[in-house]
């Protein structure tokens, strides 16, 4: 790995093409479980059926297989690889027991399967250089992705979801979930998302949780988040019969390093 510009000047003298041809091949992609720290706090009561759209190799949901310490408090099995640290500032709940969850499922333009080494590699390269922590926390979380392989099948958001819903068991709540996703997907395709949400919810109740940028999720408020800035916006919408509530949760990092409650409940 170059550690300073010269030395990525001349990799690029000596393997200028192959690094060319790799790029047009491969796009960034992440899977960083991190997020999960904010995301599981916001989940609703079990037994859950979950649906993370853009999921990459779907290791957050396996997000019930790690361990969390927010400081006030810890959870998860104590003997997991996976060891999140998110401290943790106001009124969050945090919870008490780990939610039961029934059925787990991912939806991804491109899915990573674990067992393969390339992509596997590849998805280790995008991790930044200068994070080893990062790189280590994604090794673990593979290890737990190949003893149990979550289905992630290769879809997208909008024209495929309407299948995964209708698999979804009907005797658990339904969520589905995303984190650092619909900042790159069009804002109409963002609001059809919506939209797709909403009509669902009209046969059965839906929790929508987010994870993004500010401006990016239709629905919640930004709470004086800046854009670019390093905080993602943490949202809870309950979809029933067709009608939308939306909460702001918390202002979390990117990378799940800290989460700032702000809602009351």
């Amino acid at each position: 790995m170059p550690a300073a510009g010269h030395e990525l000047r001349a990799l690029l003298a000596r393997r200028g093409p192959e690094v060319a041809g790799l790029m047009r091949v491969h796009r960034t992609q992440t899977n960083e479980v991190a997020r999960c720290a904010a995301l599981l706090p916001a989940l609703p009561a079990g037994p859950l059926a979950l649906i993370e759209v853009g999921a990459s190799a779907g290791l957050c949901l396996l997000l019930d297989r790690f361990f969390y310490d927010w400081g006030a408090a810890q959870l998860g099995p104590p003997a997991s690889p996976v060891r999140l640290r998110c401290p943790v500032t106001g009124p969050a709940p945090l919870p008490a027991a780990m939610p039961a969850i029934v059925w787990r499922r991912g939806l991804d333009l491109a899915p990573v399967d674990v067992h393969d080494e390339t992509a596997t590699r590849w998805l280790l390269a995008c991790v930044w250089p200068d994070q080893p922590e990062r790189r280590r926390r994604l090794e673990h979380a593979l290890e737990l992705g190949r003893a149990e392989t979550p289905e992630v099948r290769k879809g997208d958001l909008v024209d495929d979801l309407p299948a995964l819903l209708a698999e979804a068991p009907a005797d658990a709540q339904l969520v589905v979930f995303h984190s650092a996703v619909l900042a790159y997907v069009a804002a109409e395709r963002r609001q059809a998302f919506a939209d797709l949400l909403a009509a669902g919810s009209r046969t059965r109740d839906i929790v929508w949780i987010s994870n993004e940028g500010p401006g990016i999720v239709p629905g919640i408020p930004d709470l004086g988040a800046r854009k670019g800035g390093m905080r993602f916006m943490l949202g809870r919408t309950r979809l029933i019969r067709g009608r939308r509530t939306d909460h702001a949760l918390a202002l979390d990092h990117p990378h799940g390093a800290d989460l700032r409650w702000v809602a009351l409940a």
